[in-house]
């Protein structure tokens, strides 16, 4: 008993931190992620998941820090666009971006910003 009990607790965090990304896609399998982006699925995912309470579900990516990074922004939001998603809301500041696209009564909303030495991409649906 003690053995499962401590196999529990073990596996429990692993769980917890699992990635809900489907590989090879993007936005709950929306379009396919031509660009190979990374999935972020720890303490960050978790934190952004939580400030985004309400949402059907969450991602995150990790951007590269230069003008790459700009560019997939510029190509993750545009597969939104192309599969039907359009903008209705964008919002800049100095530290971040937040963009919201909708589609019928279907909504996601963007966000890059950076964390530390990470800057990344958080997608929430509803």
């Amino acid at each position: 008993m003690k053995k499962l009990l401590l196999l529990a607790a073990l596996t429990l965090p692993a769980a917890a931190l699992a990635c809900p990304v489907k590989p090879g896609y993007v936005a709950n399998g929306l379009f396919k992620d031509a660009s190979h982006t990374t999935p972020i699925c720890g303490p960050l995912y978790l934190a952004f998941q939580h400030s985004m309470a309400g949402a059907k579900w969450t991602e995150m990516y990790a951007l590269d820090p230069n003008r790459a990074g700009d560019l997939q922004v510029e190509r993750l939001l545009a597969g939104l666009q192309k599969s039907g998603y359009r903008s209705v809301k964008a919002q800049k500041t100095a530290r971040s971006q937040a963009y919201q696209f909708q589609r019928g009564a279907h909504t996601i909303t963007a966000v890059v910003g950076q964390s530390g030495p990470v800057r990344y991409l958080g997608l929430a649906g509803q």
